[in-house]
């Protein structure tokens, strides 16, 4: 669990200028909600420990959940939430942290040691390099990925990311999160060692104005779902995006809400809503 001494562990990996501040509770939170089997991070940092912990204590549920289970009472109100066939494989998930660890600008190389000195790293593999050309080398069961973190680079980076990772990805929930896709336009000042940072309009970067275009373009046929946050008070680093694969496309328009919750045992009458 994320208690003080966790807290107090990983401050020293906390760089507000790199803004995963709230990010790092969020992925945890994700991550021990979907329990992912393998997953995928570009760009070691804050958000590390914090993936690692959720495994961690996915682990411990995990194993309380079987014994439940195996032994539980039939009034053990957990039971009652549980899919049984979800337990059928063993759960020994596993991080794949993907970075160089050559940047000064940020906390990647401390990392490791922490990790260690935390107990966790025996859920992790460190590639150390660039994660450009890495995909093709990667076999089952590190492929597919359940969930994947990427907060590497810039533009380019996140282009190439795409255009290798993306079949890598569970295509039947697969998660991908990737930080910093709004950008702040007009730039207006400069920060004190001369780096420009932007204000004014948020809008999303054109990384993510393509994926929303092909989004669009698909339509019903779409066969996955996109989501972001933004941080408002934010002039940079403050924005991620979800991306959902997909197994099914979206019910077409013939789709008949009314008439399926019916033949669920659900009788309306409903009131009509269009969002």
């Amino acid at each position: 669990m994320l208690d003080r001494a966790f807290m107090d562990a990983v401050e020293p990996l906390r760089s507000p200028d790199l803004g995963t501040e709230h990010v790092a509770g969020l992925l945890y939170s994700m991550v021990r909600m979907t329990r992912p089997r393998s997953l995928l991070e570009i760009g070691l940092g804050y958000t590390t420990p914090f993936l690692l912990q959720a495994l961690r204590d996915n682990v411990a549920e995990d194993a309380e959940d079987r014994r439940l289970l195996q032994q539980g009472t039939p009034d053990d109100p957990r039971l009652d939430v549980l899919r049984a066939e979800s337990y059928e494989r063993d759960y020994a998930p596993r991080l794949l942290a993907v970075d160089d660890l050559s940047d000064i600008d940020t906390t990647a190389a401390a990392v490791p040691k922490l990790l260690t000195t935390l107990g966790l790293d025996h859920l992790y593999s460190l590639y150390q390099g660039s994660f450009r050309g890495l995909a093709s080398t990667l076999k089952s069961p590190v492929v597919p990925f359940d969930f994947v973190w990427f907060d590497c680079g810039s533009t380019h980076e996140y282009i190439d990311f795409l255009s290798e990772y993306w079949t890598h990805i569970q295509p039947c929930g697969g998660i991908l999160l990737m930080h910093y896709t709004y950008w702040h336009w007009p730039t207006i000042r400069h920060r004190r060692d001369g780096y420009p940072i932007t204000a004014g309009g948020i809008e999303p970067s054109a990384m993510l104005r393509e994926i929303k275009r092909q989004h669009g373009c698909l339509g019903l046929d779409a066969r996955f779902e996109i989501a972001s946050l933004v941080e408002p008070h934010k002039s940079r680093q403050g924005s991620v995006t979800l991306i959902r694969r997909l197994a099914e496309a979206p019910p077409t328009g013939d789709f008949d809400m009314a008439a399926e919750l019916e033949a669920r045992g659900f009788p309306g009458p409903y009131a009509q809503f269009t969002l």
